[in-house]
């Protein structure tokens, strides 16, 4: 004889079905998302700090971009450039925004060595002023870094930071003593001028004094017989190492000779 099923056992088979054949129940999906939070602490630091690292290495690939574009401009023009503004867009091609800061919106920041600070190429560098021909290029992702740097021994202390241990502080420090060749120019006896970058150097019937300076590759130098310069007897553009002396006793159009060679035929 079979007995009728009590209607809470139809209901609790039905409850049963319909949860099976329809979703999770509520115990089943709290598992799942305790499992998606186990998972997404190890998985959201890799991915911060895969982005930071990707932001690091951008960082380092700009500054070595605008460091190109100082040594353009260095180039081109002859002189340094007085801030990153002066870059864009001629030398670094990006807007003055982007170039004066970081992809943090933090500031970056320039300097040149001191020691040659407000250079003219027109005088030049002295021989222990080359190993100065130095800049930094200073930023940091986290914060503006906001360096001070008004003297030598300042300036080296920058150069000198190991970053190692902050990563988001990034220095870029470049050296360009090798753009500058040694001129120069000298006097046997009373007379001549010269110019430099169209800067003239007299004698007034005197003695030129010895130049022995370091000048940009490009530089223009016109050499005068006459003790007030006029109108050059020999000019030249720098592009490597040059040397020029002034023998009074040589012929007319011809006292300005290269060092150690003989007087030669106007």
């Amino acid at each position: 004889m079979l007995w009728p099923r009590p209607a809470w056992v139809s209901s609790t088979l039905h409850a049963s079905r319909l949860t099976s054949s329809t979703g999770f129940t509520l115990v089943e999906l709290i598992g799942v998302l305790a499992i998606l939070a186990i998972l997404a602490s190890f998985v959201t630091p890799n991915i911060i700090n895969q982005l930071r690292n990707a932001k690091r290495d951008a960082e380092d690939q700009q500054l070595a971009n605008i460091a190109k574009g100082i040594e353009l401009y260095i180039r081109q023009t002859r002189s340094f450039p007085a801030n990153l503004t002066a870059l864009s867009p001629d030398y670094v091609s990006t807007s003055i925004g982007q170039l004066t800061n970081n992809t943090n919106g933090f500031l970056r920041y320039f300097f040149i060595h001191p020691n040659i600070g407000g250079y003219s190429n027109a005088l030049g560098l002295a021989s222990n002023a080359l190993a100065d021909a130095r800049f930094l290029l200073i930023t940091d992702l986290s914060l503006n870094a906001n360096p001070a740097i008004t003297t030598d021994a300042e300036f080296d202390a920058q150069w000198n930071i190991d970053e190692t241990g902050i990563p988001d502080l990034k220095i870029y420090r470049g050296h360009v003593g090798h753009l500058f060749h040694l001129l120069s120019l000298s006097a046997d006896g009373a007379g001549g001028s010269y110019a430099i970058d169209g800067t003239p150097t007299n004698s007034g019937g005197g003695t030129l004094a010895l130049h022995a300076r370091y000048h940009l590759a490009g530089t223009t130098v016109a050499l005068d017989e006459a003790d007030t310069f006029g109108t050059a007897d020999t000019q030249f553009m720098m592009t490597g190492e040059a040397g020029y002396q002034l023998d009074p006793d040589c012929a007319n159009g011809s006292k300005w000779r290269v060092i150690s060679s003989g007087c030669y035929a106007p």
